[in-house]
């Protein structure tokens, strides 16, 4: 890495040129005049297309939340069935008499 030995006199110079700016002229009302000029320009009707697309998003979510809290307080309770099964329903249900046993004791292989 160069080590600049003259980097004071950089420093100095320019600083000296930052010191040679002057600030700008500007008539008295300029701030005023810009200042009414962006009101203009900013100010838009509440019928453009802007305008409509904003309300139009407000009305679908004020109508979602409506139906949210209409649906969640007219849904009713969840219903949670009783359960009582017993070894004979299990049994019922899948059967396990009707299995005999040789499927427990069968050792073949399907090889050749």
């Amino acid at each position: 890495m160069e080590t600049n030995h003259n980097i004071e006199k950089d420093i100095d110079n320019t600083l000296g040129v930052a010191k040679q700016i002057a600030p700008a002229e500007v008539s008295a009302y300029f701030t005023e005049s810009t200042m009414q000029r962006i009101a203009i320009a900013s100010k838009e009707s509440f019928l453009s297309g802007y305008g409509l697309l904003k309300a139009a998003a407000i009305v679908i979510l004020i109508c979602l939340n409506v139906y949210t809290i209409k649906y969640v307080f007219e849904s009713p309770e969840p219903q949670v069935p009783q359960v009582t099964t017993s070894i004979d329903d299990l049994v019922n249900d899948y059967q396990v008499a009707d299995i005999n046993g040789d499927w427990l004791s069968n050792n073949k292989t399907d090889k050749p």
